[in-house]
C-alpha cells in the first residue's frame, strides 16, 4: 500500500471539501455513482485509485447499523452493497449519507479515513464528533460485490466540474 504524498493528500482533501458543492445532494446515497465520480476525478488528477466494495458500520453506545451486503446471495432491486474509493493509505466514502437519509443517523457527507496497515476484515475506521464510529469492513464471503453500472454521462459531467473546481482551488 502506498502512502499519499503531501500533494496527493491536498488533492484528496480538496475533493472531500468540494464534492457536494458540485455534485447534487440528490445523489448522496448512490455509492456506486459517487465513488465512480471520485475515481474519475482522482485519475484525472494523476492519483492511482480503485473502487472497493465494503460494508459500512455505524456504532455508538446505543445504536448499531450496517449498510451493504446484508443479504449476501440474493439479488435485490437496489444494489445490496456499498462501495468506496481506495486511494493509497485512505478510503473516500462519498455516500455515508445512506445512514442519515435511511436511518436518521447524522454523519458527515464525505469521509476520508485512514486504512489499516495490516490485512484484517476491518478496512478503515473514523471516529465522529458524537463519539460514534464509522467502520468499513470487507464484504462477507460469497457476497455479490460487483457495483452496478451507472450512467456515464452523469459521471463525466460531475467529474469534469469537480476536477475544474479542485484544479482551480489548488493552483
Amino acid at each position: 500500500m502506498n502512502t499519499l504524498n503531501p500533494d496527493e493528500s491536498q488533492k484528496v482533501d480538496a475533493l472531500r471539501l468540494a464534492f457536494y458543492e458540485v455534485v447534487p445532494k440528490e445523489l448522496r446515497t448512490f455509492c456506486a455513482l459517487t465513488s465512480r465520480i471520485s475515481s474519475t476525478v482522482l485519475t484525472k488528477l494523476g492519483i492511482q485509485n480503485e473502487l472497493l466494495p465494503c460494508q459500512l458500520w455505524y456504532t455508538s453506545q446505543t445504536q448499531n447499523f450496517v449498510v451493504g451486503f446484508l443479504n449476501k446471495t440474493e439479488e435485490t432491486p437496489e444494489w445490496n452493497g456499498h462501495v468506496v474509493c481506495r486511494v493509497g493509505n485512505v478510503i473516500i466514502d462519498t455516500a455515508t449519507q445512506n445512514l442519515e437519509v435511511k436511518l436518521k443517523v447524522p454523519v458527515p457527507w464525505v469521509v476520508v479515513a485512514g486504512r489499516f496497515l495490516v490485512t484484517t476484515q476491518l478496512i478503515a475506521r473514523a471516529r465522529l464528533e458524537n463519539e460514534a464510529m464509522l467502520e468499513w469492513f470487507y464484504p462477507p464471503p460469497n457476497a455479490l460485490v460487483q457495483p452496478p453500472d451507472e450512467p456515464q454521462e452523469i459521471i463525466d459531467r460531475y467529474s469534469a466540474l469537480l476536477f475544474d473546481r479542485i484544479s482551480n482551488s489548488i493552483e
